[in-house]
Formats: C-alpha cells, sequence, structure tokens
C-alpha cells in the first residue's frame, strides 16, 4: 500500500521556508563563510519568513474552513446553514454557488414535505381502505378507513395480514387469496365493497398494495336512478292510456243518464272512479321520480317541532340542535312525517314514539323509535328497495323516499331492530352555509 505523502499548507509553507534557509546557509558558506552573526540573521529571518508567510494565509484557511463546515451540513441534510459571508472573500463564488444550492435544497425538502402531509392527509381521510405490506405480508401501513373496517379502528400496522379481519371471513378470504372483485358484507354499514390488488417494487423488494373501495351507495343510487327512469316511462305511457279512458267513461255516463240506463251508469261511474284513483296513484310515484335537489338553509328546530307535532304525537328526548345545520326544510319534514307515520302504523302507542336529536362536530343524528315490535330479517333487508312494502295498500316508496332525501343531502338512513320496536337513525352531514359576495 503506498504511504499518503500529501502535505497540509502549514506543513508546506515550513518546508519551503526550511529549503530557503538551507539554501542561504549554504550561499553563506560559498561566500562568506562561517559567520555567527550572518547565520543568526538568516535564521531570524527564515522564522520571521514563515510567521508571515502563516499570517498571511490565515484568512484564506478560515474561508476554506467555513467552505467546509457549510458542505458538512449539506451532507448532513442541514439545508438552514451556510458559510459565513464576512469571512468569505477569495472564495465568494464558491460559497455563492454552495448558498444557491442550500437555498435550492431546503425549498425541494419543503415541497416534498408538503406532498407527504398533503398524501398522507388524502390517505388518511379516503374512504378507500388502504393497506401496504412487504413480501413477508407485514402490514407496513393502513389508513383510518382500513383500520375502521378490518380492525375496528386500532392501529394493526406491523401485523401479519392473515391475523386482520378474522372476524369477517368472506373479506379475510378475499384478502388471504387476493381475490379482486366485489365483497359483500352483512355486517358492515358499507355492506358492498371492490377489492382490487397490486404489486410493485420499492427499494428492490416486493411489496403488495391492497385497496378496498365501498360501492354501497354508488349502487343504491344508481339502482335507485334505475327505477326512477323506469317509472317515468311508465307513468308516461299510463297518463296517455288514462286520459283518453277516462274521457270516454265520463261521456258514456252522460250518455247512460240521458237514456236513463241507471246501471250502465253505476259501471261508467265505477271505470271513472278507477281512473281516477289510479291516476292519483301514478302521480305519487311520478312526484317520487322527480325529486328535486336540496335548497340548503338554516333549519328552524322549533317551528319544525311543532308542524311535526301538529300531525303525529312523539315525544322529544333531549334538547333540539343548538347549532346551524344546513338542509331543506320541506324535504326534511317530508321525511320526518313519513318515518313518524311508519312509527303510528307499527302499532306503537304515541307515548313510546321518540325522537331524539344528537350533535356532533361534522354531523347531526336524529333517532326515531317506537314500540311496533321491530321488523324480521327479511322485511328489514329489503325495507329500503322500491316497491317493497308488506303493508295492504302500501305503496312501497315512503322509505325509499326517505332514503333519497337524506342520500340528495349527502347523509344516509339506518335501520335496526332496538327493543321494543324499531330504530331509524337519520345522520345529516354539517353543510357550509353558502355566502355572497
Amino acid at each position: 500500500m503506498r504511504p499518503d505523502l500529501r502535505f497540509s499548507s502549514h506543513s508546506r509553507l515550513n518546508l519551503l521556508c526550511l529549503v530557503l534557509t538551507v539554501l542561504a546557509l549554504a550561499l553563506q558558506h560559498s561566500f562568506f563563510g562561517n559567520s555567527p552573526g550572518i547565520t543568526a540573521a538568516i535564521c531570524s529571518a527564515a522564522i520571521g519568513l514563515a510567521l508571515l508567510l502563516h499570517w498571511a494565509i490565515t484568512p484564506l484557511r478560515l474561508e476554506i474552513q467555513a467552505i467546509n463546515l457549510h458542505a458538512q451540513n449539506l451532507q448532513d441534510g442541514s439545508f438552514n446553514t451556510s458559510a459565513n459571508q464576512l469571512t468569505v472573500h477569495e472564495l465568494r463564488p464558491l460559497a455563492d454557488s454552495l448558498q444557491r444550492m442550500s437555498a435550492q435544497l431546503r425549498a425541494e425538502r419543503a415541497t416534498l414535505y408538503q406532498r407527504e402531509l398533503l398524501l398522507d392527509t388524502v390517505l388518511q381521510s379516503s374512504p378507500t381502505a388502504l393497506l401496504l405490506t412487504d413480501a413477508a405480508d407485514t402490514v407496513l401501513m393502513s389508513n383510518a378507513a382500513a383500520r375502521q373496517l378490518l380492525h375496528a379502528s386500532k392501529a394493526f400496522d406491523g401485523s401479519k395480514l392473515h391475523t386482520i379481519a378474522t372476524d369477517k371471513p368472506e373479506l379475510h378470504q378475499a384478502l388471504m387469496r387476493q381475490q379482486q372483485g366485489l365483497i359483500r358484507l352483512d355486517t358492515a354499514e358499507q355492506s358492498v365493497w371492490h377489492l382490487s390488488v397490486s404489486q410493485f417494487q420499492l427499494n428492490q423488494k416486493l411489496h403488495w398494495l391492497y385497496l378496498l373501495k365501498p360501492l354501497t351507495r354508488e349502487i343504491q343510487r344508481e339502482e335507485l336512478n334505475a327505477w326512477k327512469k323506469l317509472l317515468r316511462v311508465i307513468g308516461h305511457e299510463l297518463n296517455n292510456t288514462l286520459a283518453p279512458l277516462s274521457s270516454l267513461a265520463f261521456s258514456g255516463g252522460q250518455l247512460a243518464q240521458q237514456q236513463q240506463h241507471n246501471q250502465l251508469g253505476q259501471l261508467f261511474d265505477t271505470i271513472s272512479e278507477r281512473c281516477l284513483q289510479l291516476n292519483q296513484f301514478v302521480q305519487a310515484y311520478i312526484e317520487f321520480a322527480k325529486l328535486p335537489p336540496p335548497q340548503l338553509a338554516n333549519i328552524n328546530w322549533p317551528r319544525l317541532i311543532n308542524q311535526l307535532q301538529d300531525q303525529y304525537e312523539f315525544e322529544l328526548l333531549g334538547c333540539l340542535p343548538a347549532a346551524d345545520w344546513q338542509a331543506d326544510a320541506q324535504q326534511l319534514m317530508q321525511l320526518l312525517l313519513n318515518l313518524l307515520k311508519n312509527a303510528h302504523e307499527s302499532g306503537s302507542t304515541p307515548e313510546q314514539i321518540t325522537l331524539k336529536p344528537v350533535e356532533h362536530p361534522d354531523k347531526l343524528l336524529l333517532i326515531i323509535q317506537d314500540a311496533g315490535g321491530g321488523m324480521s330479517d327479511e322485511i328489514l333487508q329489503h325495507a329500503l328497495v322500491p316497491f317493497y312494502t308488506n303493508k295492504s295498500g302500501g305503496s312501497g316508496i315512503g322509505l325509499t323516499l326517505c332514503r333519497d332525501i337524506i342520500e340528495a343531502h349527502g347523509g344516509h338512513i339506518g335501520l335496526r331492530n332496538k327493543p321494543p320496536g324499531l330504530e331509524v337513525t337519520l345522520t345529516l352531514p354539517r353543510h357550509q352555509p353558502h355566502t355572497t359576495a
């Protein structure tokens, strides 16, 4: 191995002074002989020259130290420091270059940090459940939706994938098999999910990304839109048929009356009456299919409750909402009237029907409870399906209209059996009031 023969600047200056001293002594010996006085003068001059050179090079050495310190800070990832511009003169161009480099790296790191913060915020607030695992199926990262769906909102980063969601066999099996597609969960609020699985290389290592997207509302919305389109078509055709039938029945009744055919007149009157009832029935469905977008405004809760109690008796539990909540007052009134009507028709006494508001920072819950014995599992499963009813003479659009209204407000409706009857929970999200310039 070759020895390192490099010298420092300090050593080189000392060597230069030594060489000059030796040359001066050699010249003295050649021309003046051995004179102690000249020898002493040469040595003193050499020492003075060395001190002078060291004094002259000290500022440059300090500049180099400042530049080196700045470079080390950059290497350590500290971009907020710089070389002392007051001590840098000869190396100012290099110091300025390092300063610009520091500012650029600082700006890039700040931008990268903001992007990471934004990405983390988006991931944590996304309704899509996200899981990132390594090749050994160890969970490296999860967002809030994944923790809520798979582990009751508890953190499970660092756990093995096979230990997650064991209480949901369908979901657990799909994760283990990496089976992409739709998954139906009977116990979750969002019952339909879509699982997608992808793999990628990160730091030369294999990783797996699992995405679970909730599709319940999208499917229900498309289903409801399909029903509405069907209603509009059927309503149009029925109206085209009922109008001439009603006119002919009226004309036939007038003719039978003129000819004093009482039985024939009663027949035409029955046809006219049935046409009128059928037309009213069709119009009710058409109104449901043409539900307008909600016009949001602050709800006057005392007025709303008084109007509801003028129609149906119930007990108000707790206090009225204190904060301002935005909703369409007419649609909200219709929604609550439908639910209170169902509660009374369940066989519950008015004293056992309650309405309870529960305020949260981001949402308002309106909970209606009756004592009518609840619903069977089959009825509860299909209660929100259009045209489904277990009542004789029922239209099957009451609860569907309720769902349509609350979802148009960005909320949702939940039904569950809670002894002694049925509990209906309306979730109304907070909307920011519209401001005008």
